[in-house]
């Protein structure tokens, strides 16, 4: 007997696997650069080269490449900025996994210090956690009906099911130039630079995932007047369409995406009149997107016949259901004041922030997020020897973000994106800074079934048959629907309803019926 039936896309975590490492090593300034004095400030990104999946391990090959902005020896040049990198090479365990998997690999680096050994030699300590996810693309198999439904009673409910339309990586790449208002002087060597991405929304418009935010630029520079230090701060519109071809064209009703700059390159470049006067910034963001459409579709239950006897073979079927998307703007403030060891402020030149997550807890009523928002600021000083200095503020937050209906087998996802960061500087030691960013989650809960795969048809045992009576009372029982009261006793609801003469296909508990047996020939 053919089943009616058609494909639902599903996208299920096989494995997730974690690791935190420690990378430790010395690095030898090269010949070309001054030695070094004193360390301002130190940045740092995880690179990943390489990942190779083999006999469930995930090997993952990358590098942390990190630069330092120091004060020098160099009477022409107190300022200069270093780089370099630390190889790794780390193992995971991904049980279940198989070669051809896709698989989803992030790092964050938690912690960055950078000290001096000598004024030759610094010591590079770093604290990164790692982390991948094996996803499995599946088609699931639901029945809707019988085909040839002649003589057989069918049960069908209404599922709302997850169907994935796609889940995809991209590259979207963002040019701009900078120009130098005219009272700037000249760049001559480009000492520090930061590009972060604040306030990105996604949609889908027209067949395309469309991104949307603002870039915001710093860079320090050595102006070419007795290298005069410099800088230019900015936020620049970034908009952008991804056009994959998995997008479909269903109705997709859920968008989750997560961006992460992938490269980021701040160079001088010439203006028209062939002087340095432009910055031109070229950054590449990893774009990790999925689209669910979410649909209501009928499910064959159960199915008997009054003319033949059949055999259902039913299958679990364990489908994830969209629960809520919800998002918690957070917005944190703090007056600091600066230690009497630090340098006093002149000028703050660049303001950046940063949200870790350190906990997720699940709760009743949603997720409790704990974590911390750093925020570093590049200054100048009133002091000729120490020109520029860093300083950086931890604001601690809890956040509860609602999710309704929160259970054990919920899962959900999360995101959090700086919107905006400020310092307004009240004296040359004090600060107010103030911070807002988003936590965005996606929760999911597990909608399981057992659905029929295959139906066989076989004649009917017609002395079991005749052992049952033609006439019986009935009364109703608690959680007894109408339906398996007229399996039970070879009918059809319709029958019971026109004898007893019921209008609700669903009867109340102690309700009392006549059956009669019915024989289809």
């Amino acid at each position: 007997m053919e089943l009616d039936s058609r494909m639902i896309k599903q996208t299920r975590e096989k494995n997730r696997a974690f690791s935190q490492i420690t990378l430790d090593d010395d690095y030898i300034v090269k010949d070309n650069k001054p030695d070094v004095i004193k360390i301002i400030h130190t940045d740092g990104t995880i690179v990943f080269e390489e990942t190779k999946l083999t006999n469930q391990s995930l090997w993952i090959n990358g590098k942390l490449e990190f630069c330092v902005l120091y004060r020098s020896d160099d009477d022409n040049h107190k300022l200069e900025v270093l780089s370099g990198a630390i190889p790794f090479q780390e193992k995971l365990v991904m049980e279940g996994a198989q070669e051809m998997d896709p698989i989803r690999v992030s790092g964050e680096l938690e912690d960055l210090s950078v000290g001096i050994i000598n004024s030759r030699k610094l010591s590079v300590r770093a604290v990164a956690n790692l982390k991948a996810i094996v996803e499995d693309q599946i088609e699931e198999k639901i029945s809707g009906g019988l085909e040839d439904a002649a003589g057989c009673q069918q049960k069908v409910a209404e599922r709302e099911l997850l169907s994935a339309v796609a889940a995809e990586r991209d590259i979207i790449r963002f040019h701009n130039e900078i120009t130098l208002p005219s009272a700037k002087p000249n760049i001559n060597r480009i000492l520090w630079s930061d590009v972060r991405l604040r306030g990105t929304e996604s949609s889908l418009q027209n067949g395309k995932l469309h991104i949307q935010g603002d870039v915001y630029a710093s860079v320090l520079y050595a102006a070419d007047e007795e290298e005069q230090i410099q800088w230019m701060e900015t936020v620049l519109p970034f908009s952008s369409d991804v056009e994959g071809a998995s997008l479909g064209d269903e109705p997709a009703q859920i968008l989750w995406v997560k961006i992460r700059p992938e490269s980021v390159e701040v160079e001088p470049r010439n203006d028209y009149d062939g002087e340095m006067r432009i910055i031109g910034v070229d950054v590449s963001f990893a774009v990790d997107y999925k689209i669910w459409s979410e649909k209501k579709i009928p499910v064959l239950m159960d199915a008997y016949s009054l003319k033949e006897q059949l055999i259902l073979k039913k299958e679990k079927c364990a489908s994830m259901c969209f629960q809520m998307k919800n998002e918690a703007k957070v917005r944190l403030a703090d007056m600091v004041s600066m230690e009497s060891n630090q340098e006093k402020i002149l000028q703050i030149c660049s303001c950046t922030a940063k949200v870790t997550i350190d906990r997720a807890t699940a709760e009743e009523n949603g997720i409790l997020f704990e974590g911390i928002v750093t925020v570093h600021i590049l200054y100048l000083t009133a002091e000729d020897n120490f020109p520029v200095a860093h300083t950086q503020v931890m604001l601690p937050f809890e956040q509860l973000v609602e999710v309704t209906g929160m259970q054990k087998d919920t899962w959900f996802d999360y995101a959090a994106n700086i919107d905006m960061v400020t310092v307004n500087l009240l004296d040359s030691s004090e600060f107010e800074v103030k911070t807002a960013f988003r936590i965005a989650v996606l929760a999911f809960s597990e909608n399981c079934f057992e659905k029929i795969a295959a139906i066989e048809a076989q004649p009917l045992d017609m002395e079991e048959l005749a052992a049952q009576p033609g006439l019986v009372g009935y009364i109703v029982q608690e959680k007894e629907e109408l339906w398996d009261i007229a399996k039970r006793y070879h009918t059809t609801m319709d029958e019971i309803a026109s004898t007893n003469n019921l209008k609700l296909a669903n009867v109340r508990p102690g309700t009392k019926l006549i059956i009669v047996k019915k024989i289809s020939v």
